[in-house]
Formats: structure tokens, C-alpha cells, sequence
């Protein structure tokens, strides 16, 4: 949990200071977030990565059925480099697809020792990111052993215990916040999700959205003091929600001179901060500004003048 905290302020950071070198030379031009997206169908399958679930796109051939192509994957004994699989030992006998439900038979048993709740998640994380995949059966060699799983509502949650008994109280479930951290190798996001402690929750109403986006920077900031990188809170000018949008203003020399560049690690850092403030309820765009301004191109792909919203396909396989 620590390396993922380290990777993802040193990755913000520093993707701030290269927008910082990079503004637009024209700031009423009409730009936009662009990330290289392959065209056709694409499917998610989840591994492990870190101890955690992580999800990786691959692209397919659009003759394919999605759900077809995301089981083949799963259960073919192929992984990505760095990546770890719970289904290793497992093998697929039989599928069926009936409405909304898939139904599995597997030849070996997964759901059992340390990591049972984990190969579970694998399998029903993959199938229900599917098309119109809601419920998912399975069977090991004929034996029934789950009926009607269904997607669990947080991935790689913090103290699950915590949440069970949170169920019946509105105002601590709205504490919870989503953060996509990258991993070590600055190539994948991994969404965990905590509760947060920066939230007061006693009022009846629900937690603002901007509530939940500055404790979530808050987390991130306590993260990288913990571990001596000198992220504070003066480097945060402000934080501002407004039609959906957060506005976060960053004071641009106070991260100018504690703080160097790696270009490489520029997407990355834009991606885990939209990604982790688009996952809090009442929020679909970032805006990043430095000083108060907005910046142009930081590399050949990206462009932060305008508010920049997620695609629903990230972590797309990447050659070692």
C-alpha cells in the first residue's frame, strides 16, 4: 500500500510540473483531452497486481463476442508481464450465457485458502465488465458452487469488516472514496478503496462531492509526508466543484523547487487523479490549473486545457 502511495505523488507531482513548461500558446484554442484509444471491441480482464485486483484491456477482433474473448483469456494460463492469476490451476469445462447470467463450469477448485475471495473476484469482476452480464453461475465439475454472484460494489476494499457494518448507516458508506494509484512500474492503475477518516458524516444529508475530492487529496498529500517526500498542503491553491467539473489549482513554484521532472511519467499522473476524483459521485471532469491558469500540451497525446473526462477502457496492455 505504501509503494502504491509513493508511485502516486511522485507521478502527480510530477505531471503538474511538466504542464507547468508546456502551456498552449493560444488559450481560447478549442483542445481536448487526447489518449490513444484503439478503435474495435475491447474487453477487461482482471489479474492480480501488487496483492491487488487490477483490470487489463485488451483489444479484440469485432467478430468476437466479448464475453467469449474475456473467458478465453481468463482461464487460458497466460499472463500479462508482472501480472499474477488465482485461475492458474483452472480449467473451463462448459459455458452458457442465458439473459443477463453466465453460467461456468470449471476442472479444479480456486475458491479455497488465502486467496479464494480473490480468484472469485477474478472471475466475476471479468464477466460482469461484459455487455449486459449482470449474474454469474458457477459450477465445479458439476457441482454447484455459487449461484447469482454478482459484481461486488468496491474493488480491492480496505477492511471489508468495516464496510459490513457500515451497511446500515448512510452517513459512514459516504465516507468511502476510491483512489486509482499506479503501480511500481508507472504502467497500470490499481483502484483500492478506503474510508476515509477526514469526513465528519454526522449531518442527514450526503457527503458533497466536494467534501469527498478534498479528502481525497488529503490522503494523498498525509501519504507522501508520511514517507519524507515533502508533499504538502500550501501546494494546493484550491479546489472547486462546480456542473460536475473539479477545478484544482496548483501553486506552480512551490513545486518548481522541490520537485524535478520525469516526462515519462506524465500520463499516468494525469490519469490516476482524474480517474480517482471522476469516481466520487457528482463529479465527470477535471480541470487542472497552475497559479490559476490553464495549460496546453505536456506530451504529443495530452492536452489539460480543457476538463478532462475518463474513458471507460484504462490500462491497456503494455509490451515489456
Amino acid at each position: 500500500m505504501r509503494r502504491l502511495l509513493h508511485a502516486v505523488l511522485s507521478l502527480f507531482i510530477v505531471f503538474i510540473l511538466i504542464g507547468c513548461s508546456a502551456q498552449s500558446a493560444n488559450d481560447n484554442e478549442d483542445s481536448a483531452y487526447e489518449d490513444i484509444i484503439e478503435s474495435g471491441k475491447k474487453v477487461m480482464v482482471y489479474y492480480i497486481k501488487d496483492g491487488f485486483l487490477t483490470p487489463v484491456t485488451y483489444s479484440i477482433d469485432d467478430s468476437e463476442l466479448e464475453i467469449n474473448a474475456a473467458v478465453n483469456l481468463l482461464f487460458s494460463g497466460i499472463l500479462p508481464d508482472g501480472f499474477d492469476s488465482c485461475l492458474l490451476s483452472t480449467g473451463l469445462n462448459t459455458m452458457k450465457i442465458s439473459g443477463d447470467t453466465v453460467s461456468l463450469d470449471i476442472s479444479g477448485n480456486p475458491f479455497q485458502g488465502e486467496r479464494a475471495e480473490l480468484a472469485r473476484k477474478q472471475v466475476v469482476l471479468t464477466l460482469t465488465d461484459c455487455p449486459n452480464i449482470i449474474n454469474v453461475n458457477i459450477s465445479i465439475n458439476g457441482q454447484p458452487y455459487g449461484d447469482s454472484l454478482k459484481r461486488p460494489s468496491h474493488i480491492n476494499l480496505i477492511d471489508p469488516d468495516t464496510y459490513q457494518q457500515d451497511q446500515a448507516n448512510p452517513d459512514e458508506l459516504d465516507k468511502y472514496i476510491t483512489i486509482y494509484y499506479p503501480d511500481k512500474t508507472a504502467k497500470y492503475l490499481v483502484p483500492i478503496t478506503i474510508k476515509s477518516d477526514k469526513i465528519d458524516g454526522s449531518s442527514a444529508s450526503s457527503v458533497k462531492a466536494s467534501e469527498l475530492a478534498k479528502a481525497a487529496l488529503q490522503h494523498l498529500i498525509e501519504g507522501a509526508e508520511e514517507i519524507g517526500l515533502g508533499f504538502n498542503d500550501k501546494m494546493i491553491k484550491s479546489l472547486q466543484i462546480s456542473e460536475g467539473v473539479a477545478v484544482v489549482d496548483l501553486d506552480r513554484n512551490i513545486l518548481l523547487n522541490k520537485f524535478s521532472t520525469k516526462i515519462q511519467y506524465a500520463e499516468i499522473a494525469i490519469k490516476s487523479v482524474v480517474r480517482t476524483l471522476t469516481s466520487i459521485d457528482g463529479i465527470e471532469k477535471v480541470q487542472f490549473l497552475v497559479d490559476g491558469v490553464k495549460m496546453g500540451y505536456i506530451t504529443g497525446n495530452i492536452n489539460i486545457q480543457n476538463p478532462i473526462k475518463p474513458d471507460k477502457w484504462y490500462n491497456f496492455l503494455t509490451a515489456a
